[in-house]
C-alpha cells in the first residue's frame, strides 16, 4: 500500500552538497546533526532534512531540507544563520570541507511525496 502526500504549493528545497576529507565525515555528521539540524528545526517553515552519503565517493555528503515555502526559508534572520556557521566552522575546522549550494540558480519544489507503508 502507498501513502501520496501531493503539495499544492510545493516544499521549497533546499540542496547542500560538501566535500570533505573521508577521515571527516563522522565529525561532519555528528556536527551537522548536532548545530545545524537542531538550529534549523526551530526556525518557522522548517519541515525536514535528509542527509546523504555516496558510497562511491567517500567524504561526500548531501543535505535535502525541505522548508513550507520559499518566503519562509528566506525570511531565516542572517544573523541567525552566521552565528550558526561560525559555531559549525569553528567545531570542524575552518576550511575542513567545501560546499556546493545545489539550489542555487534553480527552483527546486517537491510537489509529491509516495511513502510505501
Amino acid at each position: 500500500m502507498l501513502e501520496e502526500k501531493n503539495y499544492n504549493n510545493g516544499l521549497a528545497v533546499e540542496i547542500l552538497r560538501f566535500t570533505m576529507n573521508p577521515d571527516l565525515q563522522e565529525r561532519f555528521l555528528k556536527a551537522d546533526h548536532d548545530i545545524w539540524t537542531i538550529a534549523l528545526s526551530k526556525e518557522d517553515g522548517f519541515i525536514s532534512k535528509d542527509v546523504w552519503i555516496n558510497k562511491k565517493k567517500p567524504g561526500e555528503i548531501t543535505t535535502v531540507i525541505y522548508w513550507e515555502s520559499l518566503e519562509k526559508w528566506s525570511a531565516i534572520d542572517h544573523k541567525t544563520l552566521e552565528r550558526v556557521d561560525r559555531e559549525f566552522n569553528d567545531f570542524m575546522g575552518e576550511g575542513s570541507f567545501s560546499l556546493e549550494a545545489m539550489h542555487e540558480g534553480n527552483d527546486y519544489y517537491c510537489v509529491r511525496e509516495t511513502i510505501k507503508l
